[in-house]
């Protein structure tokens, strides 16, 4: 029940959001057209916007620190998502992200959990290490 009715608050803001300034400005406007521009327009930089590249920058201690919080099961509920699909910036940081793949997403079997200790161990010395995907 709650979920079903924030979804619906949501819904109602989103269009608040979009709507209300549209009719804002027809009204002072003196133009119905604006009540259909402006959301259109917002709408369009909204995906513009979206479609921006956007990488992290992020040094190598961080990227461990993120690393050892998933081996540690003390992330938060996205973090893991986040470091797996979210571009870098820096291209060796990259590279080593783009080698995780699914395999590092449970850490069931300890050779995956032993793999990324040394990751981490490497990153810690300032290393990036070659990973195979």
């Amino acid at each position: 029940m709650t979920l079903r009715l924030s979804n619906r608050w949501g819904c109602a803001i989103l269009l608040a959001v979009l709507v209300v300034p549209g009719l804002l400005t027809a009204y002072f406007l003196h133009s119905f057209v604006w009540a259909l521009v402006v959301p259109a327009g917002s709408i369009t930089l909204m995906f513009a916007i979206a479609a921006l590249p956007s990488k992290r920058k992020i040094t190598l201690e961080e990227f461990a620190n993120e690393l050892e919080r998933h081996l540690l099961g003390s992330e938060g509920e996205m973090d893991w998502d986040d470091v797996t699909s979210v571009s870098i910036s820096d291209t060796r940081l990259e590279r080593l992200r783009l080698s995780f793949g699914p395999r590092f997403d449970s850490l069931a079997r300890q050779e995956d959990r032993n793999e990324l200790s040394s990751i981490i161990a490497a990153l810690r010395r300032g290393e990036v290490p070659d990973v195979k995907p």
